[in-house]
């Protein structure tokens, strides 16, 4: 029996979360998390309250999460003694052998009782927590300790593993595991001539005005390309300000937040997938965005940056062309050549495809999670999951 321990069950862009409660260990599985909402999805017995919520609950949703997301990282030490009570005795109760806690920052806070519960914890870095936290004394302190008590830390890239050696920890602690994808949910696309996609969050590290910025450049040469963008946040009305400023509006298309099913269709229609991703101002980064994989998926070549655990998937020049961080002209003269030469795009997507298959398919994740955790392996199909927005 496992535990999976997470802040929020039904956060839009978490859907790999969602997938580790479905595929790692299906019918043995219990949830404990801070909110509620989302988490009665599984069908598993669930703990909640953990940590207790804050008045930030009372905020509106699109406020509230990502303030209790600071709220957590910035103030929290570790959950109160009748809390971490609660986490041992549930522990306990439903016989739980191994803890897999996501993002480092709440590894950090359930520790405790997982060492009084008497059960293996493994705690699964992502982006932020791995890139902006141990820039603090404070969490680099509460991160060693985390090493130390820990069976295991998985994180999604081996950029990301080494930065985490950097602050403490042990090297033979560290399990590299990407997220991954149903492929057959992602089957390869129709091209439509001169169809640029991008799919995630307009946050400083997507950058998505960069992208702009670099097909503002060649849009002249190829007034049959369009550019598709899905996603929302912070950097949206930057975004739409520089397309009316390029005068783009009449080839950029701004989706907003969207279905899985949408994206799933954007990419059925997409001949280049795009995404400039850089190192925010703070430290955030990437951990391997899993819109990337999807697309690879899809056939589609991606031209994206050289940046954190990108080049780990997209194999330049064969699978799609990287840039380095912020280099727009490069980004600009590698859309350009890949809209010149459909047939060489086509060829890096098959090949990207191909990739994928071979080394970051929901199984390959969950079979690399499993031996991580020393955890029975099976054989069991994999029913279809939610598509993944990072």
């Amino acid at each position: 029996m496992i535990a999976v321990v997470s802040q929020f069950f039904n956060t839009p862009s978490e859907t790999f979360i969602r997938d580790h409660v479905r595929y790692l260990a299906p019918g043995k599985t219990v949830l404990i998390c801070q909110e509620p909402d989302g988490a009665d999805q599984f069908g598993y017995p669930v703990l909640s309250g953990i940590p207790r919520p804050s008045r930030l609950s009372r905020l509106p949703s699109r406020i509230a999460i990502p303030a209790r997301q600071c709220w957590l990282a910035f103030v929290r030490e570790g959950i109160c003694k009748s809390d971490e009570d609660r986490v041992v005795e549930f522990l306990k109760a439903h016989k739980v052998n191994a803890v897999l806690v996501e993002y480092l920052t709440m590894g950090a806070m359930f520790a405790p009782a997982c060492r009084r519960a008497g059960v293996r914890l493994y705690a699964h870095a992502h982006g932020a927590d791995s890139t902006v936290m141990p820039r603090k004394r404070l969490w680099r302190r509460r991160y060693r300790r985390l090493f130390a008590m820990a069976d295991g830390i998985i994180t999604p890239s081996r950029f990301i593993a080494d930065r985490l050696i950097q602050i403490g920890c042990p090297n033979e602690k560290l399990h590299v595991s990407p997220c991954g994808v149903l492929p057959e949910r992602f089957t390869p696309s129709k091209r439509e001539s001169g169809r640029l996609l991008f799919v995630g969050r307009f946050v400083e590290k997507k950058s998505p005005h960069l992208a702009i910025e670099a097909f503002a450049r060649i849009a002249s040469r190829f007034p049959e390309a369009r550019f598709d963008f899905v996603g929302d946040g912070p950097l949206m009305a930057r975004s739409k300000a520089l397309v009316e400023q390029k005068t783009l509006s009449d080839r950029v298309s701004f989706h907003g937040s969207r279905s899985t099913e949408f994206v799933q269709g954007m990419m059925q229609n997409a001949a280049i997938f795009v995404q400039h991703s850089v190192t925010a101002r703070n430290g955030d980064m990437e951990g391997l965005p899993v819109s990337i994989l999807e697309a690879m998926a899809s056939a589609l070549p991606v031209v994206a940056t050289r940046h954190s655990g990108i080049p780990g998937a997209v194999v330049d020049g064969e699978t799609g062309i990287l840039v380095d961080e912020h280099d727009i002209e490069g980004m600009a003269e590698a859309l350009a050549s890949l809209l010149a030469e459909p047939h060489r795009a086509a060829e890096m997507g098959e090949a990207g495809r191909q990739r994928v298959l071979d080394h970051f398919t929901q199984r390959h994740t969950r079979d690399r999670l499993r031996h991580a955790m020393v955890l029975p392996a099976t054989t069991e199909s994999l029913d279809f999951a939610e598509g993944q927005v990072e």
